[in-house]
């Protein structure tokens, strides 16, 4: 079995490589039963370039397309994740915490897909997380510190069914994990992902994200999304890893 699939620019998450979230839900749907997965990043996702699916014993391997210098791009495959004890907070909520939200000059990857704020409505995602404050929804409490940040999805993200495609489901999951860490500079190494009901792109949502604890370079966290009456949609688990720098925008 071989696919081949291309992250365009407009899906960045660092300045000259794919999102993390948003690349590895495209290519989960080459999996038969692609609702659960697991994506380990293994090399920066090349933009506009044509990477080409390797089916293998327990998955998938996404791998650049020029035979003589073939790149391990992600790897793939089936996984089972349990329902995280996680609630949404509500939009009220949401809304409030996303206000102290960070400025551009203060953002790491401003003009990230997911998370930039220097990227416009309709254009980038714009889910800008941050921790909850008051009205925090405390009538119904999580079991850990959240971080939250509402999200209105365009009528661009849906695919033929009219819902919302699951890219951007895994792209909206993304990069709230690393906001609740809290720690810069990190790097998505690891994310796998349940979508459990894909909604359509006419109400808003809201993603959540919370911390998991830290082994040395590795950071772990979970992210949700939830429909704006608190119906849980999709989760993920994630692993970041602690880098040096983010590599600077390339001069033309």
């Amino acid at each position: 079995m071989t696919d081949t699939l291309r992250i365009a620019r407009r899906f960045n998450g660092p300045h000259d490589s794919g999102n993390g979230g948003y690349s590895a839900g495209l290519a989960a749907q080459f999996l038969p039963h692609g609702d659960c997965v697991e994506a380990t990043l293994r090399a920066p996702i090349p933009l506009d370039q044509t990477l080409r699916a390797h089916a293998t014993a327990d998955g998938l391997d996404i791998m650049t397309d020029d035979a003589a210098s073939r790149i391990l791009v992600m790897s793939l495959k089936p996984t089972q994740l349990e329902t995280p004890p996680i609630r949404s907070p509500g939009f009220a909520a949401a809304r409030v915490a996303a206000r102290s939200f960070r400025d551009p000059d203060d953002h790491v990857l401003p003009h990230c897909f997911v998370c930039g704020p220097n990227r416009a409505v309709g254009d980038g995602l714009r889910i800008f997380a941050d921790w909850l404050k008051d009205p925090s929804g405390l009538d119904n409490p999580n079991p850990f510190p959240v971080v939250a940040a509402p999200w209105q999805p365009t009528p661009d993200l849906a695919d033929g069914s009219g819902r919302i495609a699951p890219e951007f489901i895994w792209a909206a999951l993304d990069c709230p994990g690393a906001f609740a860490i809290d720690h810069e500079p990190i790097l998505l190494g690891r994310m796998a992902a349940k979508i459990i009901a894909r909604p359509t792109p006419d109400a808003p949502l809201v993603v959540v994200g919370w911390a998991r604890g830290q082994d040395r370079r590795k950071h772990f966290a979970g992210t949700a999304l939830f429909s704006e009456s608190g119906g849980l949609l999709a989760f993920s688990e994630q692993t970041w890893i602690e880098i040096k720098a983010h590599a600077p925008p390339k001069e033309m």
